[in-house]
């Protein structure tokens, strides 16, 4: 009896872990795009404040175009960074809350 809730509790683990695996190679890859699309946004960005140095008269609609632009790269970096300081927070993994329970 005893070996079937091990069996039981050892594949739920398993399971478990495999999905948090697949779930953070996800993640991990979606930010690495993320990534890139700002560092392009950024260079955009630079060309654009270059421009508009060189030539005095810059299309108001432009302009505001591009302070939008910036402001959204701003809030992307936030959220890189707020994701960053969540995965490497002290808090215990998922996983050791999980066998807590199968051992109570």
């Amino acid at each position: 009896m005893a070996e079937t809730a091990v069996s039981f509790a050892l594949g739920e683990v398993f399971q478990f872990l495999k999905e948090e695996t697949n779930l953070l190679t996800g993640i991990h890859k979606d930010f690495s795009d993320i990534k890139d699309e700002l560092e392009s946004i950024q260079v955009f960005l630079k060309d654009a404040d270059r421009r508009a140095a060189d030539e005095a008269e810059t299309n108001d609609g432009i302009r505001t175009w591009v302070k939008q632009l910036r402001e959204v790269s701003f809030r992307i970096e936030d959220v890189i960074d707020e994701y960053l300081r969540l995965i490497h927070r002290t808090d215990p993994p998922r996983f050791r809350t999980l066998s807590c329970q199968f051992v109570e």
